[in-house]
């Protein structure tokens, strides 16, 4: 599996080579098609299949279950990427020309332009009480 490719067209993909595989005699079982989809997985997938392998016994488990339970992962790991592309930041260095010394100024800019919510006021808090702790440090080196 490509890393941005989704589970619909890797299966598709899979089930090309395996109805290939078929018409040149070579036949396999549905566990060894579950054992194959399991380790062409990307690494980001690997927690799923641990547990898949833990928890399952895949000889019993059928090939449209295990493409279920990659689909609801799949939709899992891209709300989490959504939600960590909204909260990040941007901290730009720029030097002052009027102090002799090295300090160093910090600006924080938001990715997004949403309302500020109780979660991110929390976090813009926070990021820039991290931004006047860089400041000050920098400031006594």
């Amino acid at each position: 599996m490509e890393e941005n490719e989704s589970i619909q067209t890797m299966f598709g993909r899979f089930q090309t080579i395996v109805n290939e595989l078929s018409f040149l005699g070579r036949t396999y079982d549905n566990f060894d098609h579950i054992d194959k989809l399991l380790c062409s997985l990307p690494r980001k997938w690997r927690p799923q299949v641990t547990t898949l392998r833990a928890s399952k016994n895949l000889e019993k488990l059928s090939l449209e279950e295990l493409i279920g339970l990659f689909k609801v992962h799949e939709l899992e790991l891209q709300q989490d990427d959504v939600g960590r592309k909204q909260k990040s930041i941007a901290l730009n260095v720029q030097k002052t020309k009027s102090t002799p010394s090295s300090s160093k100024a910090l600006k924080a800019e938001e990715a997004s332009d949403e309302s500020c919510s109780e979660e991110t006021c929390d976090s813009d808090d926070e990021i820039s009480f991290l931004s006047r702790r860089i400041h000050s440090m920098m400031k006594k080196k």
